[in-house]
C-alpha cells in the first residue's frame, strides 16, 4: 500500500515538463527579490514597519529576513540547492502571513515554494539541463 503511493508521487514528479520547474523558480524570484532587496536598502523604514506590526527584535528580524530572501533568490537564479531556498521561504511567508495578513504574493511564495519541494527535481537543474542539451 505505501509502496503504490510511492510510486504514484514518483509517476507524477516524472511527468512534469522541465519548464514549469523553470517557471516556478523564475516567479518566485520575481515575487521575492523585490521585499528582499527593500530590505538591505531601505532598512530604518523596514525595521520601523517591522515594529509597528510588532514583530519582536526588529532590528534582528530584518537582518534574518533579508538574509534569507536575498539567499533564496541567488539560489534559485543560480539554480543550485533550490530545495534550500524553499524550505527557508517557508518560514519567512508564515510569519509574514500571520503578523501582516495574507495576501497574494505570501500565498504565491508560499504555495510555489511547497510546489518546489514537491517537484524534487534533479539537483543543480539549470546546470543539468545545459549540460544535457550541450551533450
Amino acid at each position: 500500500m505505501q509502496r503504490t503511493s510511492v510510486d504514484r508521487i514518483e509517476s507524477v514528479r516524472q511527468s512534469v515538463p522541465e519548464w514549469i520547474h523553470i517557471v516556478l523558480r523564475f516567479v518566485l524570484v520575481v515575487l521575492v527579490a523585490k521585499p528582499a532587496s527593500s530590505k538591505v536598502v531601505t532598512y530604518g523604514s523596514s525595521v520601523s514597519f517591522f515594529d509597528a506590526i510588532g514583530i519582536p527584535a526588529p532590528a534582528v528580524m530584518i537582518i534574518v529576513a533579508g538574509v534569507i530572501e536575498v539567499g533564496a533568490v541567488a539560489l534559485l537564479l543560480i539554480g543550485v540547492e533550490e530545495r534550500l531556498a524553499a524550505v527557508s521561504l517557508i518560514p519567512v511567508m508564515l510569519v509574514a502571513i500571520l503578523y501582516v495578513g495574507p495576501d497574494w504574493k505570501n500565498l504565491s511564495v508560499l504555495l510555489g515554494a511547497m510546489g518546489l519541494l514537491v517537484l524534487e527535481t534533479d539537483f543543480d537543474a539549470i546546470w543539468y539541463s545545459v549540460a544535457r542539451r550541450l551533450g
